[in-house]
C-alpha cells in the first residue's frame, strides 16, 4: 500500500494542505508544537477512521471551524488508485467515510484494515506501561484486521457483557427479577459468553503461536547483548497455560476452552452478583511482556528499565508489521512519530538500516541531521523531505 497524496481542510492547525508523497520514504522535521504529528494523526484516519493518540474528532478541528476533511489517495498492491475520504462536521457530531466514492455503512465490517498502517510513538509505550486493556486494545486491532471473524467475535462478546451486565445491576441494585427469573437469564447469557469467549481465545493463543517467531526475530535485531524476550498471555479461566506455556495451543480444542470458562463462572457467579459486574471472560486477560537476561526471567511493566520498554515496543512493532504483510492483501504503511529522539545512537542505528527492508514509511523529528543517516541507505530518489512550520508543509525534495 502506497499513500500517494494527502489533502486537508481545517485538519488540527492545518487550514489547508496538499502534498504528494515519496513512494519510500518520508523524512517530516520541524520543531515541537508545529504540526508534524497532526499528519500522522490525519493518516490514522484513513485506516480506522480514528486518531491514532486517541483524541475524539472534536478536538481534531482548527479552531473556530465547524468541520473537517480528509482525503487520501492509496495504490494498493495491485497498482490501482483507491480514494479514501473522511468528514466531520461538529454541528451534526457526526462521521461520514468513503471509499472511491461509495459511503461506508459500517466502520468496523466494510472499511477498518483497508488500508492498513503501523504506528510508532512516545505514545506507544503505554502498551507496556499501561494496565492490561492496553495490551488487549493492541493486539485485538491487529488480529482484527487480518481476521473479520475476530473482530465480529468481539463485537458480539461486548454486546452480550452489555446485556449481562445490566441484568446483573437490574437484579442487585434494583431488586427486579424473581430467583428463577434471574438464573434463567443469567445461564443464557454465560452460555453465549463460553461459545463467543472460547473462539476468542483460542484465536489469541493461535496468533500469539505465530507472532512470536515475528516478534522474536525482530526483538534479536535490535538488541546487540545476550537477551530474549517473550509474550505470554495470561488468563484466570486457563491456569494450565498461565505461567508454565507447556500446553500446545494448536493442540487445544474448543469445547476445553468453553468448560473453563464455565466452570469459572459457576465459581465466581456469587461475586458476579454481589458486585453487579461480569469477572469473568476474556475481557480480563492480559498478555504478559517478560525480558530473558542474566540472573533470571523478569517482568518487563515492573522490573523493565526504561530503555527495555523502548526496546520491546519497537521490536513489538517492527513485528507487527511484519504480522501485517504476511497476512493482508496490501503492505502497511509504516509512520514514525519522533521515535528516534527516544532512543539512543546505537538503536537509532540499528533501526534506520533496517528501515530499508520495509515499503512506505513516513518519519518525523525535531533533528534533520537524522536524515544523513539515512541517505546511507536510500538513494536521493527514494527520500521525500519535507519541512513542517506553523501548519504549513513545504516539499524539499
Amino acid at each position: 500500500m502506497i499513500l500517494k497524496k494527502l489533502h486537508l481542510n481545517n485538519f488540527r492547525n492545518y487550514s489547508f494542505l496538499e502534498s504528494e508523497f515519496n513512494r519510500k520514504f518520508n523524512f517530516i522535521y520541524g520543531d515541537n508544537g508545529n504540526g508534524k504529528t497532526n499528519i500522522l494523526e490525519a493518516i490514522s484516519f484513513t485506516s480506522s477512521a480514528k486518531s491514532f493518540i486517541g483524541s475524539g474528532e472534536s478536538d481534531c478541528l482548527k479552531q473556530n471551524e465547524n468541520l473537517f476533511l480528509i482525503r487520501a489517495e492509496f495504490e494498493n498492491s495491485y497498482s490501482n488508485n483507491e480514494n479514501c475520504v473522511i468528514e466531520y462536521d461538529n454541528v451534526l457530531k457526526k462521521k461520514n467515510v468513503s471509499v472511491n466514492g461509495e459511503k461506508i455503512s459500517s466502520v468496523s465490517s466494510d472499511f477498518f484494515g483497508k488500508f492498513p498502517l503501523v504506528y510508532l510513538t512516545p505514545h506507544s509505550l503505554e502498551i507496556s506501561y499501561g494496565n492490561p486493556s492496553e495490551r488487549r486494545k493492541f493486539f485485538d486491532i491487529l488480529i482484527s484486521q487480518s481476521s473479520k471473524l475476530y473482530l465480529e467475535d468481539l463485537k458480539t462478546l461486548n454486546k452480550i457483557l452489555k446485556q449481562k451486565n445490566f441484568l446483573l445491576k437490574e437484579f442487585t441494585v434494583f431488586k427486579k427479577y424473581g430467583i428463577n427469573e434471574f438464573n434463567n437469564l443469567l445461564d443464557v447469557y454465560n452460555r453465549k459468553i463460553c461459545d463467543t469467549g472460547a473462539e476468542i481465545i483460542l484465536k489469541r493463543l493461535l496468533f500469539l503461536d505465530e507472532f512470536k517467531n515475528e516478534f522474536d526475530k525482530s526483538y534479536n535485531f535490535l538488541i546487540s547483548e545476550s537477551g530474549s524476550a517473550r509474550i505470554d498471555y495470561y488468563s484466570e479461566i486457563l491456569s494450565d497455560v498461565n505461567e508454565t506455556g507447556n500446553l500446545n495451543f494448536k493442540e487445544i480444542k474448543i469445547d476445553f476452552i468453553s468448560d473453563k470458562i464455565k466452570d469459572s463462572l459457576e465459581k465466581f457467579k456469587d461475586q458476579e452478583i454481589s458486585k453487579a459486574v461480569s469477572l469473568i471472560g476474556p475481557q480480563r486477560d492480559d498478555y504478559i511482556f517478560r525480558i530473558i537476561k542474566t540472573g533470571g526471567t523478569f517482568d518487563l511493566k515492573n522490573h523493565g528499565s526504561q530503555g527495555e520498554h523502548k526496546t520491546f515496543i519497537v521490536a513489538l512493532k517492527l513485528a507487527e508489521y511484519e504480522y501485517l504483510k504476511n497476512n493482508n492483501l496490501n503492505t502497511p504503511v509504516l509512520l514514525l512519530d519522533d521515535i528516534l529522539s527516544e532512543l539512543d545512537e546505537n538503536r537509532v542505528s540499528q533501526i534506520i538500516s533496517h528501515l530499508k527492508d520495509y515499503g512506505q514509511i513516513f518519519l518525523t523529528t525535531t533533528e534533520k541531521n537524522y536524515l544523513n543517516g539515512i541517505k546511507k541507505f536510500y538513494e536521493e530518489k527514494e527520500i521525500g523531505v519535507y519541512f513542517v512550520k506553523n501548519g504549513i508543509l513545504t516539499s524539499e525534495s
